[in-house]
C-alpha cells in the first residue's frame, strides 16, 4: 500500500487547547505523524509518496471560498495585530443565526468561521492545512490511476470541518475533498466510513442532502461526547440525501463486541449502496487508553477492523483522522493497515 505523506505539517505546532476546565498542550501534535510513520515502516509499509501540489478548485467544491480565504489569512492578520508568536483563537461563537457575517477584523472571522477553541492558528497552520488537502488529493489520484488501496496521512485531520466551520482540530475536510475528487474523476458513488471515536459532524453536514456520497459514522453518542449536537441515529439525510446518512452512536464504555456489530451494520449498508470507491476516515481514538476517547477497543481489535473493511473489496483510500494515545498510536494504525492488507504475520502485538 502506498503512503502519501509530507513533512509540511510540522510547523502547525506549539499552540494550546481548552479541555473543559483547563488549557493544555494540543493533543493533535506533529509527533503523532512520526509515531505512525515509524510503526508503518516497521510493519513493512515503506512506499512513501510525496503529495503533488493541487490548487483549491476541489476544496472550493466542498468549502465556501470565503472560509478558505479566512484559513489562509487568519494568522497573518492576527500577527499584524499582536506581533509574531502566540496563537490565534476566537473569543465569541454562535451569533451567525442573527445573520452576522465577518468584517475586516480577524476576531470577527474567527467568531464566524470556527465553532470551538480547538482550532488555534499559528504561523505554520495554513501550510499544514493546504498540505493535508494535497495529501488527500494525491491519494485520490493514485486510486483513480489503479491502486487498490492508499493511505493519505493527513495532518491536521478534517472530519469535524463543514462547508464554512472549523473545529475539533479540523480546518478543511480532507475525506470530503477526497470523495469529491473521486466523483470528479468519474466515480458515480462514493462511500465514506468514519470509524473515529467522535462523530464526523462536518462530513455529515457537507453531504447531508446528496445521494452521490453515502456517509456512515460509528461514534460515541452525542449525549456523552463531543461534538454533542450531531450524530443521532435519527439523522438519515434530507432531500436527495435522505437514506444516505447512517449514524451508529454508542455509549461511553463500549467494547469491541458491541462496536464490531455496528461495523458490520455499516459495511452491509455500504455494500448495498455499491460504491465505486470507499474512503475511510481513520481514527483510532476508540482505543481503551486514548486520552480523548471513551471506548474500550484494544490494539488487536484494530487488526480485525482492517480485515473486515477489506471484505468490501472496493478501491479504498484511508484518510487519517484522530488517535492520541501516544504509546499505542502507531501500533493501532499499523494494525488496521496490516489487517486490511492481510499482512497478518506482521501485525504488531499489543503492549503490556
Amino acid at each position: 500500500m502506498k503512503l502519501v505523506y509530507s513533512d509540511d505539517h510540522r510547523e502547525h505546532a506549539g499552540a494550546k487547547e481548552m479541555r473543559y476546565d483547563q488549557m493544555i498542550p494540543m493533543s493533535e501534535s506533529p509527533e503523532r505523524m512520526d509515531i505512525i510513520m515509524e510503526a508503518l515502516a516497521k510493519a513493512g509499509f515503506k512506499d512513501v509518496v510525496p503529495p503533488q501540489a493541487h490548487g483549491l478548485e476541489v476544496a472550493h467544491q466542498i468549502h465556501d471560498p470565503a472560509f478558505i480565504s479566512f484559513l489562509q489569512r487568519c494568522y497573518p492578520l492576527w500577527e499584524q495585530e499582536f506581533g509574531p508568536g502566540g496563537f490565534a483563537t476566537a473569543y465569541t461563537f454562535g451569533m451567525r443565526s442573527m445573520g452576522q457575517s465577518p468584517n475586516a477584523s480577524v476576531h470577527s472571522m474567527l467568531s464566524c468561521y470556527t465553532f470551538d477553541v480547538c482550532v488555534p492558528f499559528v504561523k505554520g497552520t495554513w501550510t499544514a492545512i493546504n498540505s493535508a488537502k494535497d495529501v488527500a488529493l494525491t491519494g485520490a489520484g493514485l486510486i483513480q490511476s489503479g491502486e487498490q488501496a492508499v493511505f493519505s496521512l493527513c495532518r491536521p485531520p478534517g472530519h469535524h470541518a463543514s462547508q464554512d466551520l472549523a473545529g475539533g482540530y479540523c480546518y478543511m475536510n480532507n475525506a470530503a475533498i477526497a470523495a469529491q475528487a473521486h466523483l470528479n474523476a468519474g466515480s458515480k458513488r462514493v462511500a465514506i466510513l468514519d470509524i473515529d471515536y467522535h462523530h464526523g459532524n462536518g462530513t455529515q453536514t457537507i453531504f447531508y442532502q446528496r445521494s452521490d456520497v453515502f456517509f456512515a459514522s460509528l461514534h460515541c453518542r452525542p449525549e456523552d461526547e463531543y461534538p454533542f449536537l450531531l450524530g443521532y441515529a435519527t439523522e438519515v439525510g434530507e432531500g436527495d440525501g435522505k437514506g444516505y446518512n447512517l449514524n451508529l452512536p454508542m455509549p461511553r464504555g463500549t467494547d469491541y463486541s458491541v462496536w464490531e456489530q455496528a461495523l458490520q451494520t455499516a459495511l452491509q449498508r455500504i455494500e448495498a449502496y455499491n460504491p465505486d470507491v470507499l474512503v475511510v476516515s481513520l481514527g483510532v481514538d476508540t482505543f481503551a487508553d486514548d486520552p480523548v476517547g471513551g471506548f474500550m477497543l484494544r490494539s488487536l481489535d484494530f487488526t480485525d477492523i482492517g480485515n473486515k473493511i477489506r471484505t468490501l473489496n472496493r478501491p479504498t483510500q484511508f484518510v487519517m483522522e484522530g488517535g492520541y494515545s501516544m504509546s499505542e498510536l502507531g501500533t493501532n494504525v499499523a494494525n488496521i493497515i496490516c489487517g486490511y492488507s492481510t499482512k497478518v504475520l506482521e501485525v504488531l502485538p499489543e503492549r503490556g
